[in-house]
């Protein structure tokens, strides 16, 4: 499915959102990373798939594609950027 402004009428996207969706439609890509709550729920609500910054990190640490140190790292230079909620959850992972 293109990008096609008409499909997201009376949904309000900045041009960052915009951006992502056009990219994601026109690449055919798996899914959108973001920690946006109000851009998650209209992901959510249209079935878009999307992965959460955070967890993303934990998940690599997973399947051992980064260190210990590398997944605090990563954690770390991304807290400005995510919720706390979701730093916390990340930095307090089962599988940590």
């Amino acid at each position: 499915m293109k990008w096609h402004r008409t499909f997201w009428r009376g949904v309000k996207l900045g041009k960052g959102e915009s951006s992502t969706l056009h990219l994601f439609f026109n690449m055919n890509a798996s899914a959108i990373i973001s920690d946006d709550k109000a851009f998650l729920n209209i992901l959510h609500q249209n079935n878009i798939p999307f992965i959460i910054p955070t967890d993303l990190i934990v998940r690599l640490y997973e399947l051992k594609i980064i260190t210990m140190e590398e997944f605090m790292k990563a954690l770390d230079m991304i807290k400005p950027y995510v919720s706390k909620h979701n730093y916390d959850r990340a930095k307090n992972s089962p599988e940590v």
